[in-house]
């Protein structure tokens, strides 16, 4: 008798023998096949980096040894550059500018001139007259106290902390420069809610506006009385208080009606450690030094020496040595191209002459400091030699 068959009827049978016919099948698999029987994989195992714990992607090698993982090399600092003394200048410099705002704080309104002390001195005793310039740092007028006219100079008085760095520390080295004949002085100042008013005393002119007037240069040897000038205010700057300028330029170089010129403008000053600057402020790009440009993290007051040299090519000339349309045109000019040197055949003296290309030295290495300015035989001669400025300037004055 021949059996018959249960036909298998796919829709009714329970839902673990559909799964199980599914799984027979291997649909699941990419590589599909019609065996129920599983087969190995043909595919070929990933390769990871030797001792690899994780990544497939072969991009370093990773061990489960930390101390076996190749570092990148430490970055070295100089002695006097190492972070952690970095940071105690800083923490130190910061101290310090603590302790001029509330010395400063504690005089303001003290005023004195003509050997006369005036204490709690309002804004308002200080007759306007008329204004003498502006900038970025603030305006400057003419003012009389007590029959005495003097130039005051008007900043903000702000809470954003580097333009009130900058503002302190140009009232901090003015009034601390008082016994330098080299440098503006200072007869008090009058702090506000809103402004900081610094009392001056009164200049002529400053040599930018007195080239722009002549509509040429100045003579050598008057040339030479500004060379005199503004390296003995640096070295005294240098010497005395440890600081150097770092705003070297013909408009912060001022001449009074009785020949004195002076150096003025200190709020980028920079505080010495080491002799060395600690900070990256900047100053004019016309007159900055190739390593300022190339923000070298220790330079010295050789930077002033070449903003010096700058300066009395511009001074020789009766204008800037680069024709540049904007400041990073001059700036990249003065870290690729040859210095601009003054010759004997333009009509200027070999000892000048030698004198500017000591000062314009790329390499500041080879830059002479302050005494040895003082040697050379261009600054020996304008020193000792009997130049009536007053009388020049009062002749020029005139034809102005």
């Amino acid at each position: 008798m021949e059996r018959q068959s249960e036909p298998y009827n796919f829709f009714i049978t329970p839902l673990q023998q559909k799964i199980s016919a599914l799984r027979k099948w291997k649909i699941f698999n990419k590589h599909r096949s019609t065996s129920t029987e599983p087969k190995e994989s043909t595919r070929r195992p990933k390769k990871f980096p030797p001792g690899c714990l994780s990544t497939p992607v072969p991009r370093r090698n990773m061990s489960s040894q930390p101390n076996s993982i190749p570092l990148r090399p430490r970055m070295t600092f100089p002695s006097h550059r190492d972070p952690m003394t970095m940071n105690n200048h800083r923490n130190l410099n910061e101290v310090e500018q603590n302790q001029r705002y509330e010395e400063i704080k504690a005089n303001s309104g003290v005023i004195e001139i003509g050997g006369v002390r005036y204490e709690g001195v309002k804004v308002e005793e200080l007759f306007l007259i008329g204004e003498l310039g502006s900038g970025t740092c603030g305006n400057v007028t003419k003012r009389r106290f007590h029959n005495h006219s003097i130039a005051v100079k008007e900043m903000r008085n702000t809470d954003d902390h580097e333009e009130k760095k900058r503002v302190y520390m140009d009232l901090y080295v003015i009034r601390k420069s008082n016994d330098c004949e080299y440098i503006v002085k200072c007869h008090g100042y009058i702090i506000t809610y809103d402004h900081l008013y610094i009392c001056m005393e009164l200049m002529a002119t400053c040599l930018e506006k007195l080239m722009a007037k002549l509509k040429s240069g100045l003579p050598e040897e008057i040339i030479g009385k500004v060379t005199v000038s503004v390296v003995k205010a640096l070295n005294y700057l240098k010497e005395t208080h440890q600081i150097m300028h770092r705003d070297v330029k013909p408009s912060n170089i001022l001449i009074d009606w009785l020949g004195n010129i002076k150096l003025c403008d200190f709020g980028i000053s920079g505080q010495l450690i080491d002799s060395k600057a600690s900070t990256m402020s900047t100053g004019c790009a016309a007159y900055l030094a190739p390593e300022r440009i190339n923000r070298t993290p220790d330079y010295d007051v050789r930077a002033d020496i070449w903003s010096l040299g700058i300066t009395l090519v511009h001074l020789a000339r009766g204008k800037y040595p680069y024709e540049c349309n904007s400041p990073f045109e001059v700036m990249l000019k003065i870290r690729e191209e040859s210095p601009p040197l003054l010759r004997p055949n333009e009509g200027f003296s070999a000892q000048f002459c030698d004198f500017v290309d000591k000062c314009l030295q790329k390499n500041p290495e080879n830059r002479p400091k302050y005494h040895k300015l003082a040697e050379h035989e261009f600054f020996q001669i304008h020193e000792n030699s009997e130049v009536d400025v007053a009388e020049w300037y009062a002749s020029v004055d005139g034809e102005i």
